[in-house]
């Protein structure tokens, strides 16, 4: 039961589209699937690396009180928002920006290591858990469940859009681009609002 709930939250936390996401379909409409499906290996591999050390970090997020958090959402806030505007008004330069990338894997994991956001967001899903998961030993099994639900969601849209990216055409990519862009500033609104 604690896997399916880490799955459902872990399906949560991953699904809404994000840099990672727009990264992964961008590389499956330029290159095609292998290398969408690497790109999502090093996502997943981040995650791996991350989820443990959000849950380490879980009590001393708790610590920092509001302040400094609300300073993180900002910043988070703003660089979502200038993604956003370059998605949205430099389309074509945001497209061959992602068609250059060479090695998807090393440069997702890189990414995914990098995000404060990500790490914010796994720490806080740790400190919501319910004492019964945390204190009967169930946070293995949990933290199992999310990184199974990062696999398998990072996988599905690698091969979703490696298998219809290349039907899209250069016009079609540039709304995909343009559409995740706009859904990127929205979460960018969602944080600067708090």
């Amino acid at each position: 039961m604690v896997l399916v709930f880490g799955f459902l939250s872990g399906i949560t936390l991953v699904a809404p589209i994000g840099p990672v996401s727009i990264a992964i379909m961008g590389i499956g409409t330029e290159r095609g699937r292998r290398a969408a499906l690497a790109g999502a290996g090093g996502v997943v591999t981040a995650d791996i690396l991350m989820l443990p050390m959000a849950a380490g970090a879980a009590g001393a997020l708790a610590d920092l009180g509001d302040g400094p958090l609300r300073i993180v959402e900002v910043v988070l806030g703003v660089t979502l928002l200038a993604m956003a505007w370059i998605g949205i008004f430099r389309t074509e330069s945001a497209r061959a920006t992602v068609a250059r990338i060479r090695r998807p894997a090393p440069t997702l994991l890189i990414v995914g290591l990098c995000n404060p956001m990500a790490l914010a967001s796994w720490a806080g899903l740790v400190l919501a858990l319910p004492d019964s998961i945390l204190l009967d030993g169930g946070l293995p099994l949990f933290i199992s469940g999310v990184l199974l639900a990062s696999a398998i969601w990072h996988a599905a849209l690698a091969l979703l859009a490696g298998t219809f990216g290349g039907r899209l055409g250069d016009r079609g990519r540039c709304r995909l681009i343009r559409a995740s862009s706009v859904l990127l500033a929205g979460i960018a609104v969602v944080l600067l609002v708090g």
